[in-house]
């Protein structure tokens, strides 16, 4: 028997997408659907025990990406075109998994329903819905990349603003406890001061490039003379494949106290790192 569509979802999704297929039905569309036709049970199944009917499109509900939806959307990444992923709710996809060309259908109802009736009406012959599940399944992972836009420099820049802004912040809530914070924010250097009855008790430098190289953040903690080749620290922008994102790798010399094994950062975590280690100076002092 011929189908427009097959569907596949996850445990917690029957209830809605069993409305959705209902909204299918009345719109005229024939579809292959039955309670139990999880993620689970399509990726599970043998070629001969999977149904034997023929659909145009095969429709994963995607919510999370595990092994079966992501070897769904490989297979639509390579073209298959009788795979039609549905992403549910705020789902981020992989980078790895992204292709310009491909089109997913979002679970938006009724535009979902009508973008699906037009893709069947100018749809081309159908296949065995077996043959189209096994053969996505068959689609090699694509090895993780760093992203051939990813930017040190760029990532530098977005580093020193957001450091500079969040001191910028910071700083006058620390009248309160009788200091005076103060921040010089220049294109090359941070230069943070923290000051008691006129006496400096904290002072920290953060500095574009330095001893790790010209595409790293340096950090130079108290006092110094211009132009003097110091260094607490340096963070290099590095890209984090498993996070799929930039992160900072911190060599931390002495600016936090950490030991010297290079950690990574996001730039939210280095700043809340670095202000705690601020508090904790300044709790000494004032003891």
């Amino acid at each position: 028997m011929d189908y427009d569509v097959a569907v596949s979802f996850a445990e917690e999704q029957r209830t809605a997408v069993g409305e959705v297929v209902e909204e299918w039905r009345q719109r005229g569309l024939t579809v292959l659907h039955g309670p139990d036709q999880t993620h689970e049970w399509w990726s599970h199944k043998e070629s001969g025990d999977l149904p034997d009917a023929r659909v145009r499109f095969f429709l994963p509900f995607v919510s999370s990406v595990d092994d079966f939806t992501a070897a769904m959307l490989r297979a639509v990444k390579a073209g298959d075109e009788h795979v039609l992923p549905v992403l549910v709710g705020d789902i981020a996809v992989p980078a790895e998994l992204l292709h310009p060309h491909v089109a997913y259908l979002w679970d938006r109802a009724e535009e979902l329903t009508e973008a699906l009736a037009a893709r069947v009406e100018g749809a081309s012959l159908s296949a065995p819905v077996a043959e189209i599940v096994r053969k996505a399944m068959e689609f090699v992972p694509v090895a993780a990349a760093v992203p051939a836009t990813f930017s040190r420099y760029a990532e530098q820049d977005v580093a020193m603003r957001y450091l500079g802004e969040q001191f910028a912040a910071a700083l006058p809530g620390l009248e309160r406890r009788g200091f005076a914070g103060t921040v010089h924010v220049g294109d090359a250097r941070i230069a943070v001061r923290i000051e008691r009855a006129g006496d400096t008790v904290y002072a920290l430098d953060i500095q574009r490039g330095g001893i790790g190289g010209d595409e790293t953040v340096n950090f130079v903690v108290g006092r110094h003379d211009a132009g003097s080749a110091c260094s607490n620290g340096w963070a290099r922008p590095v890209y984090d494949l498993d996070a799929g994102a930039a992160v900072l790798e911190l060599h931390d010399l002495s600016v936090l106290g950490r030991g010297t094994e290079p950690c990574s950062y996001s730039r939210e975590a280095l700043f809340a790192a670095l202000w705690q280690r601020i508090n904790t100076v300044l709790a000494a002092t004032v003891g």
